[in-house]
């Protein structure tokens, strides 16, 4: 079991306490505190789907790495991190698993843009500021 894991675990665990303390509160005429306590039930819940998908996420890496050094064909993970739908397929962070895509010019220029582009090119090591 991973720390994520017990974490989720207790999270619901305090839910649903919370949410039988509330019931208890609210039939013996408590009302108040019985809304007070209910609205802390959410957040937990919120606490324990997140700790769920952090453990499935932990497990699927650890059991990608070990197909890895076994020499396995694996694919990427999806989502492969927190960025992964602004980066276009690109490696974007130390914890992505993406592998790297070839290096490919999506650019094509005319001789006019070519010149141009080599005149940039040759001053960009010049230290004046023209």
């Amino acid at each position: 079991m991973t720390r994520h894991l017990a974490l989720a675990r207790a999270c619901r665990a305090l839910a649903l306490a919370e949410l039988a303390a509330a019931a208890w509160l609210l039939t013996n005429h408590e009302g108040l505190l019985g809304i007070l306590v209910v609205w802390a039930a959410p957040s937990l819940l919120a606490a324990d789907v997140v700790c769920r998908g952090a453990h499935h996420r932990a497990r699927a890496e650890a059991q990608r790495a070990a197909q890895l050094e076994a020499g396995e064909q694996v694919r990427p993970l999806t989502p492969c991190c927190p960025l992964w739908k602004h980066s276009d397929g690109q490696v974007h962070g130390p914890g992505c698993t993406r592998p790297p895509l070839p290096r490919r010019d999506t650019y094509r220029l005319d001789e006019g843009g070519r010149a141009a582009f080599d005149e940039i090119v040759r001053h960009y090591h010049d230290r004046s500021s023209a």
